[in-house]
C-alpha cells in the first residue's frame, strides 16, 4: 500500500456547514499539494445547486487567496439518486461545468483519506462514476 506521503495533505475536514445561500449544508474537505496548490471537495444536498458551487468557490478563494484551488463535487448515494463524482471548473462568462469522473480516479490522487473521510451515510463505495 502506498505511504501517505504520497498524497497530499488533508487540512481541512469540516463538518457541514450551512451557507447563507444554500438549501441544506455542504461537507467542505481540502488537500494541500504544495504552497499555492490545493484540491477541495464539496458534498451534500447544498452542493447541488448552482448557489452551492458558487459559494464554495467564493469561499475558498477569498480563504486562499495565493492558491490554485481544484474544486470536485461528491453527490453522496442514497436511496433516491446514485452517487456519483464531478470535477468543477469556471468558465470565462463566470459559469461553472460539472464533468463526471469516477470516485476511485479521485481517490487514486489523494488517498486514502478520501473515502475515510466521506459522510458516513453515504453508500457510495467508490463507484461515482459518470
Amino acid at each position: 500500500m502506498a505511504g501517505e506521503a504520497e498524497y497530499p495533505e488533508l487540512i481541512r475536514d469540516e463538518d457541514p456547514w450551512q451557507g447563507l445561500d444554500v438549501m441544506g449544508s455542504v461537507h467542505l474537505r481540502v488537500w494541500q499539494w504544495e504552497a499555492g496548490r490545493l484540491t477541495a471537495v464539496i458534498s451534500g444536498p447544498g452542493a447541488m445547486r448552482a448557489e452551492g458551487v458558487e459559494e464554495a468557490f467564493a469561499r475558498l478563494s477569498a480563504e486562499y487567496p495565493q492558491t490554485t484551488v481544484e474544486l470536485f463535487h461528491h453527490h453522496p448515494g442514497d436511496w433516491i439518486d446514485m452517487a456519483f463524482y464531478a470535477e468543477l471548473a469556471r468558465e470565462a462568462d463566470g459559469s461553472v461545468t460539472r464533468t463526471r469522473i469516477f470516485g476511485d480516479e479521485l481517490a487514486r490522487r489523494l488517498g486514502p483519506s478520501l473515502y475515510a473521510t466521506e459522510d458516513p451515510e453515504d453508500e457510495t463505495g467508490g463507484y461515482g462514476g459518470p
